[in-house]
């Protein structure tokens, strides 16, 4: 059997894993902050208006086929229910499928029932989302915005629950409302998605919201005041988190954002591997493009104090994570590669104690970097735990019930770090916007519905094989591990091979299932 040994690099793997470490316990830490002050926050509550100005709904759509006659539907209850003579819904339809049909076959029932509607078609599907709200938003003549994606179904009493908040108050700029589950049941990744969902509403949303810390509009399930849009510049597509980028801008110039924990609007949660993938990967890219566009303001800002302006930055660069998850994983395999004893290498310290400029004697100590290391992950993930478990508990799921998600949230939040650092690091390096990739939906709800068999279905990236990668890696690092007794590496990379192993064997199957056409 061979022996460890140690390696001149040693101090620089093992200072770099501490390093990296130190930051995730940054992170973890403060999503337990989040999670703790949430209990101070209060639902904003306001008298019912005497007279209700009028509001826009804007709707954009790409290549919804299966869902935009139930958005459709739940918008025209909200209408009616508001008042027909007082909101108009907009199709933003860039759709280059039969999803236009579908839109020119149900719009004139609904307008022959006094609902009004309007279609906006663009030459060109530039700017992505944001192109399409901007040119809506040009054509919109109403005080407020209402926003919601294609699969989500707002209750019919939606706009009288948020637009008083607005009218209230001429210095609220959004009113956000919490995000449901229309499929949380239908399989057992979007059951382990919809915790991480719910944790972000009822933990985080409410932590920034209930302490004056600046929170986001989350693109949906939200009423914006049309004058601050434009005051703020409209909706920029150069991010992919448009939504993001706006609510920041709004709140830079004086406007605060309202979030309603008691107002839920239920969405479509993505049913595959393959299209969570996407969906956080776009998130990932917009939020540090975001981040950098913005952080430089937000430090520079006179109207933040230094814990909104800490608070801010931690929120905007949260996706960092992903590529220091990699690079950590990257780390361990180097120590190991290296035979770095990581149990026993210790660094040792010598401290010259001066008294009247002659040293007297000198104070020793020594540094373990392997047990710092272990300790620091510890506390992050214990963090994430805690996170998950009052996101579930608020909601009385009960948690014996829901363990097993728990931990897959877990295992899939290390599986994915890969195709999340590939967007990352394009949000951060790359000078190009990115395409605006939707995640399909598939009108699935509750346990009834499919995604297999019907459009929209996801290929292979090229991620795929960069995890199939690390897998090998990871299984090349930990035999090398076993052979040369180094025992203390093996927990993390066998942490980090279940998720990337779980990954690539969900996207395999799920493409692999899949006889629909495939999206592009």
């Amino acid at each position: 059997m061979l022996a460890a040994s140690y390696s001149p690099v040693a101090p620089a793997l093992l200072m770099g894993s501490v390093l990296i470490s130190g930051i995730f316990v940054v992170y973890g830490l403060n999503t337990l902050y989040l999670t703790i002050r949430s209990r101070r926050y209060k639902q904003v509550r306001t008298l019912p208006l005497s007279a209700r100005p009028p509001v826009a709904i804007h709707l954009p759509i790409y290549n919804e086929f299966y869902v935009v006659e139930r958005l459709l539907a739940s918008c025209a209850r909200v209408a009616e229910r508001y008042g027909s003579d007082l909101v108009r819904i907009y199709i933003l339809d860039d759709s280059t499928d039969d999803t236009s049909l579908e839109v020119d076959r149900l719009v004139p029932e609904y307008t022959s029932r006094g609902i009004m509607m309007s279609v906006i078609r663009r030459s060109s599907r530039v700017g992505f989302k944001a192109g399409a709200l901007q040119a809506a938003l040009a054509e919109t003549g109403e005080k407020y915005v209402a926003v919601f994606d294609a699969d989500f179904v707002p209750p019919e009493d939606f706009l009288e629950r948020t637009v008083p908040i607005l009218e209230s108050d001429p210095a609220i700029g959004f009113v956000q409302a919490r995000w449901g589950h229309l499929d949380r049941d239908h399989n057992f990744i979007t059951k382990t998605i919809a915790i991480g969902i719910d944790a972000h509403f009822f933990l985080e949303q409410k932590g920034r919201n209930g302490n004056g810390y600046l929170m986001n509009f989350n693109g949906s399930a939200g009423v914006l005041r049309a004058s601050a849009i434009t005051e703020a510049g409209g909706w920029a597509p150069d991010t992919l988190a448009e939504d993001l980028d706006l609510s920041y801008r709004l709140q830079l110039r004086g406007y605060r954002g309202v979030y309603l924990n008691d107002v839920e609007v239920p969405g479509e949660l993505p049913p595959t591997i393959t299209g969570l993938k996407r969906q956080q990967g776009r998130w990932a890219r917009g939020s540090l493009q975001t981040a950098k566009k913005l952080v430089p303001s937000v430090n520079s800002s006179k109207r933040l104090s230094l814990k909104q302006k800490m608070e801010a930055v931690i929120h905007l660069t949260y996706y960092l994570v992903h590529p220091l998850m990699v690079i950590s994983f990257l780390l361990a395999v180097g120590a190991d590669f290296l035979s770095v004893d990581v149990i026993n290498y210790a660094v040792n310290f010598s401290v010259p104690l001066l008294s009247g400029g002659s040293v007297l004697e000198s104070l020793s100590f020594i540094f373990i970097p392997w047990l710092i290391f272990s300790i620091l992950v510890v506390l992050s993930t214990v963090a994430v735990l805690v996170y998950c478990i009052e996101a579930i508990r608020v909601q009385k799921l009960g948690l014996l019930e829901n363990i097993k998600q728990i931990l897959l949230l877990v295992i899939i939040g290390y599986g994915i770090s890969i195709s999340n650092s590939v967007q990352a690091l394009g949000g951060i390096f790359s000078k190009q916007t990115g395409s605006f990739s939707r995640t399909p939906k598939y009108a699935i709800e509750r346990t009834g519905g499919t995604w297999s068999g019907k459009k929209y279905q996801l290929p292979f990236s090229r991620t795929a094989g960069l995890e199939a990668g690390a897998v090998a890696l990871s299984v090349a690092a930990l035999v090398y591990a076993w052979v040369t007794s180094n025992y203390g590496i093996m927990p993390i990379l066998v942490v980090y091979l279940i998720g990337y192993a779980c990954v690539l064997y969900l996207t395999v199957a799920q493409t692999l299932a899949s006889s629909g056409s495939r999206d592009v």
